[in-house]
């Protein structure tokens, strides 16, 4: 049986799905296009999570280009998520479907003719607006006492890329905790390092928290040293890169910084993450 080619508005609104579709159909190209107040057509802000239901589940599709989603294989609905995506006033979407598959990756990519970009993964979440970062700076932390950074993980998961301390004493421990429980707490600011379509980030950073139980230790400790040296200070410093830690959606943890040093010392922190869905497991 030969299937003609469909097309399928999806309306506006936050979270829309659209009609059931045939099961028949193996191509789809999926269409977005957003307008401001004057019904000129604009880029937002954010970036819109485009899924299809197979069986019983959906399941994301990945963008080909902009305002545009490709997928193959069957599915009788496809949804459209906004949330977090803003700048625009209205838009429209097409669902086109077709009785063949359709290409995948741009012509001419295998034979020569056209580049594939390669990138890394914190490149691609900048630019996307899902990278962020934090840094403190506690300055004669008295020898043997604690700095806790208690880190409220949102309704995403979070990927902490990159961690990194900086001392100008003899040594130091970092140790990291799920489930603390503390009272208090002062909010602190962290950033988006993207300041054209930043995502509004879902977790929160709490400082001076009074810690009670440190919660079940999920890493490995970290021990840093530096030197006493003679003459000019010497700063000590350590960075974790490259292996990843994946926190769960809706989990909070703490990291302990404690100075066993013998007299105070200054103490610095950066860490940078990612916030949002991962493609494994899938």
């Amino acid at each position: 049986m030969t299937i003609l080619d469909t097309i399928y508005r999806i309306p506006n609104g936050q979270t829309v799905t659209t009609e059931f579709m045939s099961m028949e159909y193996m191509g789809a190209v999926v269409f977005l296009f957003f307008y401001n107040g004057a019904g000129v057509q604009v880029t937002p802000t954010g970036t819109p999570a485009v899924t299809r239901l197979v069986g019983s589940r959906y399941v994301p599709v990945s963008q080909y280009g902009q305002d545009e989603w490709r997928f193959n294989g069957p599915s009788d609905r496809v949804k459209i998520d906004l949330t977090g995506v803003s700048g625009f006033t209205t838009y429209e979407g097409y669902v086109w479907r077709t009785d063949h598959s359709i290409d995948m990756v741009p012509p001419g990519a295998f034979s020569g003719l056209r580049a594939m970009t390669v990138q890394s993964y914190v490149e691609a979440n900048v630019k996307n607006g899902v990278q962020y970062e934090v840094s403190s700076l506690s300055s004669a932390v008295a020898a043997g006492a604690n700095i806790d950074i208690v880190f409220i993980v949102g309704p995403k998961p979070v990927v902490i890329k990159a961690r990194e301390i900086t001392f100008n004493g003899a040594r130091l421990i970092a140790r990291a905790y799920v489930g603390p429980t503390y009272t208090g707490g002062t909010p602190a600011p962290y950033f988006n390092l993207n300041t054209r379509n930043p995502v509004a980030g879902g977790v929160q950073i709490l400082v001076g928290a009074t810690v009670t139980n440190t919660g079940v230790e999920s890493s490995a400790p970290t021990y840093a040293l530096g030197s006493t040296g003679q003459g000019n200070t010497v700063v000590g410093s350590y960075r974790i890169a490259g292996s990843e830690r994946v926190l769960a959606p809706n989990t909070t943890v703490m990291l302990r910084i404690t100075n066993t040093d013998t007299v105070p010392q200054d103490i610095a922190t950066y860490a940078t993450w990612y916030e949002g869905g991962t493609d494994l497991p899938i």
